[in-house]
């Protein structure tokens, strides 16, 4: 799916791949970001403010989870945890 990740001042759009985690006793969810920037993917891991907004305005603090890669085409991928309710698809 597409959504904006916005740090801090800047906000650019990423492709989201994003789920409910399980085994949780409250909904937990995340998944992998494609297409962040390494610029915004440091100031997450100096632990900047980070958001996932959603093209209908929902938005969802996240935060990162795990180290970061890179998939075949060379895009950095973001593991990230979100934090609150699940947003609704």
């Amino acid at each position: 799916m597409s959504a904006v990740l916005v740090v801090g001042n800047e906000q650019v759009p990423v492709e989201a791949d994003l789920g409910e985690l399980t085994p949780a006793d409250h909904p937990q969810w995340g998944g992998l970001l494609r297409g962040v920037p390494e610029r915004l993917a440091a100031a997450m891991q100096r632990g900047e403010d980070a958001r996932l907004r959603w093209p209908d305005g929902q938005e969802r603090s996240v935060r990162l989870a795990g180290v970061l890669q890179t998939d075949d085409p060379g895009r950095l991928l973001v593991a990230v945890l979100g934090e609150g309710t699940p947003p609704a698809e």
